[in-house]
């Protein structure tokens, strides 16, 4: 078992190494004021790289968001980074966006944000705090969705702009880095709530299962390396045999693949397709009918004639 002065020298450490690696020298990072984005505020600034702290002030919870932010500005400015502050009216944007949920218009809102700043001081990564636990909650959420490798091998530690350096960490790595730096942290009183889908899988059933198997964390760390690993193999298949953006693909293509099925979904994506769509194309092909049929799908419509199949984007 590793100590708390053991578990801070390998967290510094693994993001000075990251970092000269990379050659990151301008970093935004995304600070709520809870146990991970003070982690990871405190774990990049003993860095040389030149930082910039954003928060997100939603107003969802009265004084408690307030609460957050005050505790956000001392802790940057006890650190001595510059912060960031945005205000956002999520009613207003789920009353503009019907049929969205205050969790995703408060992604949304951040993210959308976040990459105006990045664009704007020109930063190498948006960082986020995202840890190892976060990975497990998001292959459990996806894989109640019935999700493919690509929703399976969670979230990348780095996809080019967002670089999420806590996910080879668990909670208790990260509390126990904070515990040895004396570092206060807020706690979102949302997150006590089983109410979320996350909350429920990360309060109520993530404490039985680690009760019942030991090994848990360390199984499926191992698990989502796995997909991870073999979804990078199956993305560069597909990859290869998909045509150029704005590119019909072919029928005959899709019968030789090896499932036809999956380069059928893989191409239609964009479209938000529904969770039968796929086979009912494979159907159309095979029947060999050479009537035009039409599929209209949530973001446009897809269209099979003269043996190609065409995405038509709203």
């Amino acid at each position: 078992m590793s100590s708390s002065k053991e578990k801070l020298n390998i967290i510094e450490l693994y993001f000075r190494r990251a970092i000269a690696e990379n050659n990151f020298s301008n970093l935004i990072v995304t600070v709520s004021g809870g146990a991970d984005s003070v982690a990871l505020l405190s774990a990049l600034s003993a860095t040389r790289a030149k930082l910039t702290a954003l928060h997100c002030n939603f107003h969802l919870r009265g004084e408690e968001s307030m609460r957050d932010q005050r505790h956000v500005e001392r802790i940057c400015n006890s650190m001595e980074v510059e912060l960031l502050v945005k205000d956002f009216d999520v009613e207003k944007y789920m009353s503009d966006n019907k049929g969205t949920s205050t969790e995703m218009a408060c992604r949304s809102l951040r993210y959308e944000w976040f990459f105006k700043i990045a664009e704007e001081l020109q930063a190498d990564r948006i960082v986020t705090g995202h840890n190892a636990d976060d990975n497990i909650e998001t292959l459990f959420l996806n894989l109640m969705r019935g999700s493919g490798t690509t929703g399976l091998k969670g979230m990348l530690p780095d996809n080019g702009k967002i670089w999420r350096p806590l996910l080879n960490f668990h909670r208790k790595d990260i509390e126990e880095y904070l515990e040895e730096k004396n570092l206060q942290f807020i706690t979102d009183s949302s997150n006590l709530s089983s109410d979320y889908r996350r909350n429920y899988l990360r309060n109520e059933i993530f404490p039985m299962l680690r009760k019942r198997w030991s090994g848990f964390d360390k199984a499926l760390d191992r698990s989502i390396a796995l997909l991870r690993s073999e979804n990078k193999v199956v993305q560069k298949m597909v990859s290869d045999n998909l045509p150029e953006e704005g590119k019909p693909l072919a029928s005959s293509k899709i019968i030789n693949f090896p499932d036809p099925e999956l380069l059928v979904r893989r191409f239609i994506e964009p479209l938000l397709p529904f969770t039968t769509t796929a086979s009912e194309v494979i159907s159309a092909i095979r029947a060999n009918k050479p009537d035009k049929k039409t599929w209209i799908l949530r973001k446009g419509s897809l269209t099979l004639q003269n043996g190609h199949l065409f995405l038509n984007p709203r």
